[in-house]
């Protein structure tokens, strides 16, 4: 008999899409000083030094040819043999009045580079061996403070850099940010951090080494108040999330909220006054007398964006069914004559959204230098024509809508969108030092089904999605305190990762996923190689002694890895090893075949996880050098549970195998052998402990048994005792059963 079964291990977090919502927790970032990075041998690696300031080029190659690099000639170099890029684009931006300055050639440059060099780069699998150093010239501490001197634009710069890795995914990435950008400060800087992978975002000031760090924070206290006499401007508030808020200070305080849209509603077109069915079929009708692909491509982007304006119809429509005073006015805010003409009809408003963006995703190697300045020009210049016009006005509010995109890297296809949403938060911090201008940047995840996100269950795999009540409550809060900074709002980390991108939250604090991700980065080591979906190579060192794990078990007098570890450890590289897609996939079972005289340690671990099959039945092999393999199976849902067994007798007795001390040791009785309970506190001395997915001590247990193919279920870590019937060990916690394997005649000749 068996009774249904719960979902086991997930790898890491994949969530439903048609449920993926969670609460999201309030982040704010911070500069501390950092120890300095370990020298890097550059001896015979290729360098390309790109920028618009040729001086500049010229003093950081000549440095990076003294430390023994060959630096290729970016006017002559066009060939797949550069290593690495080392971009000084953004340190010869001038700055305008508005902090933006002339970043578009500049940008464009960058974009080529990278675009010429994304074929060979993507081919190799060798992890940080090609990189991408941005150069960036904020002030040394990011632009979170001493803005007003700094160029902002860097942000454009570690939005794209930290977006890299998802489509590159073994690709080196790091943006360094100095205090100023004369030749010697920005060749030491290069040369400070060229070759060390530690960190994504790195600044120098007074001679100090900065990192950024995450804190949860709770929002301030209300220092403004709303009401009536207010005027809200929301930059493309007519759709999305713009338009949500637009509702919820309409509904909550009367406020006269100003939607902008890009041009006119073109309410005399005939398609404009057709309801969703009828346009529908009209879409259809175009698209069946659609001739080639073009035709077809130019059909569906009109019936899209005719789509878009009618739901801005609707929502204009039923905001004055409801009696609220939201009104549309068109504006291009990249055009600053238009802006100028909005604030003339609308004079004195009090808050200010800049929400418009725009999301086309691509991979960079199919967008034109042209598609991303687009897509960057919206927040940039958008915010900087805003600006200009706010300057005489006392506002109570400028909130910028940024993107976690741009604070900790976007989905395949948004390294232009990452560039503009992070370059929003630093041009903040610059208007907030240089002119008083009371900015606060929202870092905000994709909102459930709604927003520009054009791929909602591909977003979900990245993180989970915001409840839009939660965004309109927590936006409000956020307007209400009439502060400055950035803040990001983060729910739970999905699945869609790379190991490379685990570099971003080494200094979060008070998330609850730190510790499923600092587990995955130990069990990692180092990442030699990473080909996503089909293998992973990584090399993992063990110190003896160092965590209590490590003193359990010997070898012939040898300190030796305990089974257990081994083959969480399996578990958590299978986690990266996933069909393509990120299909939801549970682990359902293992089988592990590990000598233990190859888990005595005498040096690092070498180990390779290989996946095969589809997501209907997936396996990734764990090869641990020396020593044998771990077999794990996914399938997209878990197998039933079977019933408890009525007849339980304990299994078979062995010695005692390993010292007791963090595992504790089975305690037989005639029905069953019972289990300590271990916690990852128990086994690491870690700061964020690596959790497990099954009992330690089973696992253990089980390897002396010879019973090495258990079938697991999600409370597998929580086993507290194995019993056998008809040959079959169960593993069991309270009534339920929570693994289930054969029990061979094999013995652990093995175990010492």
């Amino acid at each position: 008999m068996t009774a249904s079964g719960v979902p086991v291990r997930p790898h890491l977090v994949s969530f439903d899409p048609d449920s993926s919502a969670r609460p999201v927790h309030r982040m704010t970032w911070h500069p501390v000083p950092v120890e300095a990075a370990p020298p890097v041998d550059l001896t015979g690696r290729r360098v390309l030094v790109l920028g618009v300031d040729h001086d500049l080029v010229a003093h950081v190659g000549a440095a990076l040819a003294a430390a023994g690099a060959i630096v290729a000639a970016p006017d002559r170099d066009t060939t797949d043999a550069i290593d690495g890029i080392v971009d000084l684009n953004v340190t010869g931006v001038g700055i305008d009045a508005d902090g933006t300055g002339d970043w578009r050639r500049a940008l464009t440059a960058t974009t080529e580079a990278l675009r010429a060099r994304y074929p060979a780069w993507g081919r190799e699998h060798r992890v940080d061996h090609h990189w991408y150093l941005a150069v960036t010239a904020m002030g040394g501490l990011m632009g979170y403070r001493h803005a007003a001197d700094g160029q902002p634009l860097g942000g454009v710069w570690a939005g794209f850099a930290k977006c890299l890795p998802r489509e590159l995914p073994a690709l080196g990435v790091k943006v360094v940010d100095v205090q100023h950008a004369a030749p010697d400060v920005v060749a030491a800087a290069v040369l400070a951090e060229i070759g060390s992978w530690d960190l994504f975002e790195i600044g120098y000031r007074d001679g100090v080494r900065y990192a950024l760090t995450a804190r949860a924070e709770a929002v301030e206290p209300p220092a403004v108040t709303l009401g009536p006499d207010d005027v809200v401007v929301v930059s493309g508030g007519a759709r999305g999330v713009g338009f949500a808020l637009a509702r919820g200070l309409a509904e909550r305080f009367g406020c006269h909220v100003v939607v902008t849209g890009r041009g006119p509603l073109p309410v005399d077109a005939p398609w404009f006054g057709l309801d969703h069915a009828a346009h529908d079929e009209a879409q259809r009708a175009e698209i069946a007398a659609a001739r080639g692909t073009a035709d077809l491509k130019r059909a569906r982007a009109a019936h899209r964006r005719e789509r878009e304006l009618r739901d801005v119809r609707d929502h204009l429509a039923q905001a004055a069914h409801d009696g609220l005073r939201i009104t549309y006015e068109p504006c291009d805010c990249t055009d600053e004559d238009q802006v100028r003409a909005l604030f003339d009809r609308v004079p004195t408003p009090t808050v200010v959204v800049h929400n418009a963006g725009i999301d086309e995703p691509k991979r960079l190697d199919l967008k034109t230098a042209d598609e991303v300045v687009r897509t960057v020009d919206v927040k940039v210049t958008g915010f900087g024509n805003l600006l200009r016009a706010v300057l005489p006005l006392r506002l109570k509010a400028f909130c910028n809508v940024g993107s976690v995109a741009g604070r900790m890297g976007g989905m395949i296809g948004q390294v232009d969108y990452a560039a503009g949403n992070e370059a929003l938060a630093r041009l903040g911090f610059h208007a907030r030092d240089a002119y008083g201008v009371p900015v606060r940047t929202l870092c905000w995840p994709t909102w459930d089904r709604l927003g520009v996100i054009a791929n909602h269950d591909a977003a979900v795999r990245y993180v989970s999605t915001l409840a839009p009540a939660e965004g309109v409550e927590r936006w409000i809060a956020e307007l209400l305190t009439g502060g400055t900074g950035e803040v990001m709002f983060l729910g739970r980390v999905g699945s869609a990762l790379v190991p490379g991108q685990l570099r971003g939250f080494r200094l979060f604090t008070g998330h609850p996923d730190l510790a499923r991700l600092h587990g995955l980065a130990d069990h990692l080591g180092v990442v030699e190689e990473f080909e996503p979906f089909r293998r992973l190579r990584c090399r993992r060192a063990y110190v003896p002694g160092s965590h209590p794990c490590l003193a359990e078990v010997t070898v012939a007098g040898a300190p030796a890895v305990p089974v257990s570890v081994m083959v969480e450890q399996a578990c958590a590289l299978g986690d990266w090893i996933v069909p393509p897609g990120w299909p939801r996939q549970h682990l359902v079972s293992l089988d592990w075949s590990l000598d233990h005289r190859g888990l005595v340690v005498d040096g690092p671990f070498g180990l390779t996880a290989e996946g095969s099959g589809d997501e209907d039945l997936w396996q990734v092999t764990v090869t641990v050098d020396g020593a044998g393999t771990v077999v794990l199976t996914y399938r997209p849902t878990p197998p039933p549970r079977p019933l408890a067994p009525t007849t339980p007798t304990a299994p078979p007795r062995f010695a005692d195998a390993w010292a007791g001390l963090a595992l504790g040791r089975p305690r037989w009785t005639a029905d069953a052998v019972h289990l300590p309970v271990t916690t990852p506190a128990d086994l690491w001395t870690t700061t964020f402990a690596p959790p497990h997915g099954i009992a330690p001590t089973a696992v253990e247990t089980l390897d002396r048994l010879g019973a090495r193919r258990p079938e697991v279920w999600p409370d597998a870590r929580d086993t507290d005792r194995l019993v056998v019937d008809g040959g079959v060990v169960f593993g069991l916690h309270g009534d339920t059963v929570t693994l289930r394997a054969p029990l061979t005649r094999e013995s652990s000749t093995r175990t010492p």
